[in-house]
């Protein structure tokens, strides 16, 4: 049984052998590519690149804004309260000086003779049309 097990160990060896000498005989086909190929390519590696930036660059802003929070949190609760108190009041401001001439202006009246006139005392509109001086309820 031993003599038949390295019988078959030695054929897969020999076969195995075999097969990696026959890929590595034949040489490597490069295919020359086109200037707009590589160009292409370039580009498309440079925008590969740039996505990974942009998606590390985010991540690690998301893991920065989450160890931030955490922190606060932490410090949160570490004081215990609110670190701010109450302001304090602000000074009362000085007094402005000014000097008014309030002395030197003269006494008018606001009201005017002619607002006490009694009713009774004025004209009748309607006798007499102010601007034809004729009696304004004659029709003519």
């Amino acid at each position: 049984m031993k003599a038949i097990i390295s019988t078959v160990l030695i054929c897969l060896i020999g076969v195995l052998s075999f097969l990696l000498w026959s890929s590595a005989a034949d040489p490597v086909k490069i295919i020359p590519l086109s200037k707009a190929a590589l160009e292409e390519i370039e580009a498309r590696k440079i925008l590969y690149k740039k996505r990974k930036i942009d998606e590390c660059r985010s991540i690690a802003l998301d893991r920065a804004a989450a160890m931030v929070d955490s922190a606060l949190l932490e410090q949160a609760l570490f004081i215990g309260a609110d670190t701010l108190t109450r302001p304090e009041r602000p000074d009362r401001p000085f007094a402005e000086s000014f000097s008014s001439n309030i002395e030197n202006i003269p006494i008018k009246p606001f009201l005017k003779r002619r607002d006490f006139v009694s009713p009774f005392q004025k004209k009748d509109t309607f006798a007499l049309d102010s601007l034809k001086l004729r009696d304004s309820i004659k029709i003519k």
